[in-house]
């Protein structure tokens, strides 16, 4: 399946994902909304609408026979978020003293895989490439999402070895998943009953404007335009928009794999850090300035990355 799409079409996708950010961050400025219903919302979002998306979106247009390949995308989820963390590591060593590194290794490791990217393949792209690349996104998350709501509160906890237990692998984004493909695998695509199916769709698509007004309202929750410390943030920014979409660039010239593969994992590899991070590091005691700061300016500045990487690869692939 070929890809198609312009730098406008993407440039304005961004953009209108942060015109909702800013309707977040607005309302939360005007003190509209308190913590407590900016937390609860986020529970909400990861318990109910995400796994309703999932479920509707991968029972609707998933089969295992369109999508042979498709254990690669939670695969490479795991190991994007290893070799990040990993780079992270190495650039840590220059910043000797530094208070915070559990929270720059996770913010180098973990990209924004599912609410940036769900809301730039909807505002850039429709119909069936629409669906295709979220049903990539979903079992991409699935990887991510192992990782990302099991290890990593322990991980910035700092309780990694003593307190790790295989139960919290198994969260609603990953448990709706499974459960998608078990059902795909048994009954087929397309074989929910409407009567769970509509309300499921409906949930899901409700999901969309409110990840991004979440994502507002934590931006200027945790005054994330005013960084402590600018280098750190600077030196993760590099990490995640310059280095790493290179590194996986180089892979992908290499690597002989479809197209919409391809592309795919690119839009991944050129995310900015993961909105999860302050999420969990309300609940962890983690440095949520930090977190909150890399999340706002590296997000910032993806406006102009993302269409830039994508016209790179435009150039480079003849999408």
């Amino acid at each position: 399946m070929e890809i198609h799409f312009t730098f406008y079409a993407v440039a304005t996708g961004v953009i209108k994902l942060f015109i909702l950010m800013s309707l977040g961050y607005a309302v939360y400025g005007a003190k509209m909304v308190d913590d407590g219903f900016v937390d609860k919302l986020s529970l909400l979002l990861v318990r109910v609408m995400f796994p309703c998306l999932i479920i509707s979106k991968t029972v609707t247009y998933f089969s295992f026979r369109e999508y042979a390949y498709w254990w690669v995308l939670p695969v490479c989820a795991v190991g994007f978020s290893i070799a990040g963390m990993a780079i992270g590591a190495l650039v840590l060593r220059f910043f000797r003293g530094f208070r915070s590194p559990r929270e720059f290794m996770c913010a180098s490791g973990f990209q924004n895989c599912g609410y940036l990217p769900m809301n730039l393949i909807l505002f850039s792209f429709c119909g069936a490439i629409a669906d295709r690349l979220l049903i990539y996104m979903f079992l991409f998350i699935v990887g991510f999402n192992l990782l990302m709501w099991s290890i990593v509160p322990l991980f910035l906890a700092g309780e990694l070895r003593k307190s790790f237990r295989w139960q919290v692998l198994f969260n609603p984004p990953v448990v709706a998943t499974v459960l998608s493909l078990l059902w795909v695998a048994v009954f087929g695509k397309g074989t929910m009953p409407g009567l769970i199916m509509a309300p499921a769709r409906q949930l899901g698509q409700a999901s969309f404007p409110i990840a991004m007004l979440t994502l507002g309202a934590y931006l200027c929750r945790y005054r994330a335009h005013i960084p402590l410390n600018k280098s750190p943030i600077i030196a993760v920014m590099i990490i995640k928009l310059l280095v790493f979409p290179l590194m996986v660039l180089a892979l992908l010239l290499l690597i002989p794999i479809r197209n919409d593969y391809r592309f795919f994992l690119f839009i991944q590899a050129i995310m900015p850090t993961a909105v999860s991070l302050v999420v969990i590091g309300a609940y962890t005691g983690a440095d949520n300035r930090f977190i909150s700061s890399i999340i706002f300016y590296s997000h910032l500045a993806a406006i102009i990355t993302i269409p830039l990487w994508l016209e790179i690869f435009h150039m480079i692939f003849k999408t």
